[in-house]
């Protein structure tokens, strides 16, 4: 499989891009962000990357009614992430429709939660895995681990994780391309990888493409998307199942 996933992500209750992950480079896209997410359901996504920015941030769901109204208006499935840190979180979001939900955080930092949610809800969430330097990044990307995220792969793959985001923040809303060099340690072991952070044309997907071999499922495609440095349409026509 491999599929690409226009992303959404919302800071104050707007669509916005930022460059790598810092909050005072937004660049604002709409002031809809459900205007968004219809407008690539309609030029053909079948999955949606959504993302609470302000959420991350905090530790805690803070644009929900947002991420509650894309959910009900929506057709396509979305993944849901940003500030999830509890079972309840992942419960409420699943009840509003989310297809999957994306754990960070916590997931990284509390084996017993990650096993418990992991154990309880399967396919249906998913970690993501943010690098810096090689290094894991958490709560909003604000804090550097020690932790390589070859690491996190092998420990989320011990408790029966099938699948991860891996972001590349130094490359993540800079329009640089994506850099495989930071992905390729943690190909072919086992693990369904979706690829983030600097995508920015057809180019750069079918690098990942070719590595579907060694578990990449897909890419999440931000600002190449709002920019119009990459076409949708022809992005989706690399998709396989």
């Amino acid at each position: 499989m491999f599929r690409i996933y226009p992303a959404v992500d919302i800071m104050g209750g707007r669509c916005v891009r930022l460059y790598r992950g810092e909050m005072e480079t937004e660049t604002v896209y709409s002031r809809n962000p459900l205007e968004s997410a219809l407008a690539w359901e309609k030029e053909g996504a079948s999955f949606l990357h959504l993302v609470d920015l302000d959420g991350a941030r905090e530790g805690r769901p803070v644009n929900l009614e947002t991420v509650r109204a894309i959910l009900k208006e929506v057709s396509v499935p979305v993944q849901v992430g940003g500030g999830v840190r509890s079972g309840k979180d992942v419960e409420l979001l699943l009840s509003l429709g989310a297809a999957r939900v994306i754990i960070g955080t916590r997931a990284i930092e509390d084996r017993d939660f990650a096993s418990e949610i992991i154990g309880r809800y399967g396919e249906r969430v998913i970690v993501s895995v943010d690098a810096r330097e090689g290094r894991v990044a958490l709560r909003g990307w604000k804090d550097e681990s020690d932790i390589e995220p070859v690491k996190i792969l092998e420990f989320l793959s011990s408790l029966g994780a099938r699948r991860i985001i891996f972001t590349d923040i130094n490359r993540d809303g800079t329009l640089e391309g994506y850099d495989t060099s930071a992905l390729d340690p943690l190909l072919g072991r086992g693990m369904g990888i979706i690829a983030a952070g600097g995508v920015t044309s057809l180019d750069d997907l079918m690098a990942l493409k070719k590595r579907m071999p060694g578990g990449v499922e897909g890419a999440v495609v931000g600002k190449a998307l709002y920019s119009g440095d990459l076409d949708l349409a022809s992005a989706l026509e690399l998709e396989e199942y």
